[in-house]
């Protein structure tokens, strides 16, 4: 048999190597990311997060800082080469809401049922189940809320609640001054041991306001405090967890392919990848026990030791 034979499977075969080249390049999704021009450590947050938006593959990204110099026809001209957008961060309206592409929203709190994105909210599955192996005897976890802000996150609160065997119970609240007469109300009816606090980003809930009453009262009357920002616990609450910013950039861009190609879920997700703080002092005055074994599970122990 001669080599002539072979020529045209040889052709086909790279032709057929071509034509998989070609549809995996097709096949990365175009993504500009937008974020506002800040003070370095925000700008290096944001960078953290694009980085970890890499890890997803099969994506291109370029990425722009915003300033007030940039207009909306700017910035859509920028844009023209993109299937999906992504603002992290504070972005004007203004601009955000004239682009052409689908918007996908990152680097926070997204309190609002509406906007597509990865919040900086915690998975509630995860906050629960970390309940759970920390503080087992607590039944009942109360939350104040604003329902067009963070109803999405409750919703799914209700779902983890359950598997986790407890009871959610949960206040809406439309303003401040609602959720701080709510607090009001809920804190007399917590019983030592068995109740639990958890605390959102919802903006109803002024944590510079109620955060100093809360952990007095979660002192006094030996309730478990937990949220979402390690700040809180380093300030006594027992437990915050928080995003991993590299993973949470991954999350993000598998969430912008799936806007890109209209198959993502309606609304917010929570932060699925996270990070874990513990107050040692606050659990020992709760009277919960942690082994060496699960101390190594958080990422940052308070209060931290001298250096």
């Amino acid at each position: 048999m001669t080599f002539g034979h072979h020529r045209p499977l040889a052709f086909l075969v790279v032709a057929i190597c071509l034509a998989a080249l070609a549809c995996a390049a097709r096949a990365e999704t175009r993504i500009g990311v937008l974020y506002p021009e800040s003070a370095t450590p925000y700008v290096r947050l944001y960078q953290t997060i694009i980085n970890g938006m890499t890890l997803a593959g099969d994506v291109q990204l370029r990425s722009r800082a915003i300033s007030d110099r940039d207009s909306a026809a700017d910035v859509r001209t920028w844009l023209a080469s993109s299937q999906v957008t992504v603002a992290l961060g504070e972005l004007p309206p203004a601009l955000t809401g004239s682009l052409a592409t689908p918007l996908v929203y990152g680097a926070g709190a997204l309190n609002d049922n509406s906007l597509a994105g990865v919040s900086l909210a915690a998975s509630p599955a995860q906050m629960f189940k970390r309940l759970r192996q920390i503080a087992p005897d607590v039944e009942r976890v109360f939350v104040v809320y604003k329902p067009q802000a963070t109803g999405w996150l409750i919703a799914t609160g209700k779902v983890a609640a359950r598997e986790q065997g407890l009871e959610l119970i949960i206040t809406a609240c439309d303003d401040v001054q609602q959720a701080s007469a709510a607090f009001g109300r809920l804190l007399p009816q917590t019983r030592p041991g068995k109740d639990a606090i958890w605390l959102t980003l919802d903006p109803v809930v002024p944590m510079n306001q109620l955060l100093p009453v809360l952990l007095r009262e979660s002192w006094d009357r030996s309730l478990v405090l937990f949220s979402n920002n390690p700040i809180d616990v380093a300030k006594g609450a027992l437990f915050a967890l928080y995003p991993d910013y590299p993973a949470m950039g991954k999350q993000l861009a598998e969430r912008a392919k799936k806007q890109a190609t209209k198959s993502a879920p309606a609304g917010p997700e929570a932060s699925e990848h996270l990070n874990a703080a513990v107050n040692t002092r606050t659990a020992a005055h709760l009277g919960i026990v942690l082994g060496e074994r699960q101390l190594q599970t958080f990422d940052r122990i308070f209060p931290e030791a001298p250096k």
